[in-house]
């Protein structure tokens, strides 16, 4: 499991890493209160670019006790959304505030009793990313194909920081349907990018949708 913080990552890992770098943050949890002051530090040095949270008895998940932990120091928001795919073999992208990105939105808290998926979660979820992707890009059809993987990203509203919990799903809609990017939500471009162009859209996106697209498409 692995957050992102803009280009930081947050990682939990078993063992205490023998060589750590200059730039790693590592710790092993103890307590809420003392994770929540060494997140406090990796976060004032940005010369840290991982948190490296030491669990020797977890099993990286988001049920495990540290993880539980550093989540709880946070407000958690839901979200869900979609890689939308054409008959072309092209995918479709949004612009947002200077980056390129993937339709998405929140998910009604009410449908979400805890921080793990179950499979009534899902369905909200995949309401959810429809509406979105229909919301954001002006698209009328699409079809969910399969689920994948979740990301986490921590970014701050004005003086709250949240951390985002998006589900992914892959998606098809027919290239013939008008694009309307929802330009309310600062989007003004919404595009379908064949697979050869990507490598432009992965230099001008967001690190935690980066690491999704090269985890599913390469």
């Amino acid at each position: 499991m692995k957050i992102f913080l803009n280009d930081r990552t947050i990682d939990f890992i078993r063992v205490y890493p023998e060589t750590p770098l200059m730039t790693d943050f590592v710790v092993q949890y103890q307590s809420v209160d003392q994770l929540k002051e060494a997140w406090e530090d990796f976060k004032r040095y940005e010369k840290y670019k991982k948190f490296l949270i030491v669990d020797p008895e977890g099993r990286l998940q988001d049920d495990d006790m540290a993880v539980k932990a550093f989540i709880s120091l946070f407000k958690c928001i839901p979200a869900a959304g979609g890689l939308v795919k054409n008959e072309k073999g092209e995918f479709l992208f949004i612009h947002r505030l200077g980056f390129w990105d993937l339709p998405k939105g929140k998910i009604d808290k009410k449908d979400i009793p805890g921080t793990e998926y179950t499979i009534h979660d899902l369905i909200s979820a995949q309401t959810a990313a429809i509406r979105e992707v229909k919301e954001e890009t002006g698209l009328k059809k699409v079809v969910i194909r399969k689920v994948l993987p979740v990301t986490w990203h921590i970014y701050a509203v004005k003086d709250k920081t949240i951390l985002k919990k998006t589900q992914w799903f892959e998606m098809e809609a027919d290239s013939g349907q008008v694009l309307k990017p929802e330009a309310r939500e600062g989007i003004f471009l919404a595009k379908w990018t064949s697979p050869e162009a990507i490598h432009c859209i992965l230099s001008h996106t967001y690190a935690s949708i980066r690491e999704l697209l090269l985890e599913v498409m390469f």
